[in-house]
């Protein structure tokens, strides 16, 4: 479509949006190009190889003063300005200039960027039931995970959260508070939630799993025979401090142990550290690595990712004084 038409009918898709956005850098004397790119959520990049029409998106291409590109995303009426997220992060595209067009690779996010961090509290009540109170940030492709939610109505918030801390009973949302820091591609949950029942009853003792709001639960299947490699196509980084207030009148009988996990596929620690005014502080990190691995390892990280799991949902028990 013509630049004009898109600005006289309001609307146009990806082609059109970004010549449209094109024509209004252009108006200001900033020069962009057109760029063809795979757009979807598995990364796919052009092939350097063959010759042939390539790609399913447009997006555009600004270079800053450094002659390096800002990606923007033309389509979207959300994204912030200069991100990519899942959708075009990581893939070689083509630059389409007015001479010798070129292929170029798009903004890649590694591991230690896409940040989330979560700070909080929670206590729990001599009945069992859970009280907490949290803020999480999410950064890089972690932001993607979790910008959409500020578009959703109560209902779905709600929801969101219900599924995504699927393990504990009887939850309730008594706050869902967001904020879109788009300059600096953050968003931020503020989270307060009660829950009843959230601690097992054993006679006079109350068993509770410490990561209350984050277990990597997930377990690769099990093959008697990998045939195939596979790959991490996206490393994160979640770092987790919960405060635990313990209930009046009871003490730690066991805790679990610190630990640490290292391999090639990634990085967990966990600590526990008490104190006599009846506070337990909890400190999670955990990194998976980005990257291409062969069969031969793919037991390995199914082990590394039951560890994970194991210690993620591992236990405290407390007993009354």
């Amino acid at each position: 479509m013509l630049a004009k038409d898109v600005d006289r009918l309001g609307y146009g898709d990806c082609k059109a949006l970004s010549n449209y956005t094109r024509a209004l850098l252009k108006a200001v004397d900033v020069e962009s190009y057109c760029v063809i790119i795979y757009g979807g959520d598995n990364k796919r990049g052009l092939r350097e190889d063959f010759v042939s029409m390539q790609g399913n998106h447009m997006i555009l291409a600004v270079p800053d003063k450094d002659n390096k590109m800002i990606w923007l995303e033309c389509t979207s009426q959300t994204n912030p300005f200069g991100y990519q997220g899942g959708f075009t992060d990581d893939r070689l595209a083509l630059v389409i200039k007015p001479e010798k067009s070129e292929l170029l690779h798009t903004t890649i996010y590694d591991a230690k960027n896409s940040l989330q961090v979560c700070k909080g509290t929670y206590s729990i009540s001599p009945t069992g039931s859970l009280s907490a109170s949290f803020v999480m940030a999410s950064s890089g492709t972690q932001y993607d995970n979790k910008s959409f939610l500020e578009a959703k109505g109560k209902e779905d918030r709600d929801k969101y959260y219900k599924s995504g801390f699927g393990h504990i009973n009887n939850l309730k949302i008594k706050k869902a508070d967001f904020k879109n820091n788009k300059d600096r591609q953050e968003f931020t949950e503020d989270i307060a939630i009660e829950a009843e029942g959230y601690c097992t009853k054993a006679g006079d003792k109350l068993i509770f799993a410490v990561n209350a709001f984050n277990q990597y639960s997930g377990i690769p299947q099990r093959y008697r025979s990998r045939k195939n490699p596979f790959e991490i196509e996206r490393g994160f980084l979640d770092t987790d401090e919960m405060t635990v207030v313990l209930p009046e009148g009871f003490i730690i009988e066991t805790k679990p142990e610190d630990i640490t996990i290292k391999d090639k596929f990634g990085e967990y620690t966990v600590q526990y550290t008490t104190s006599a005014a009846g506070i337990l502080q909890y400190k999670r990190s955990l990194l998976i690595n980005t990257g291409y691995y062969a069969n031969t390892d793919y037991e390995a990280y199914r082990l590394f990712r039951e560890k994970i799991a194991r210690t993620d949902n591992a236990k405290v028990v407390l007993v009354k004084k």
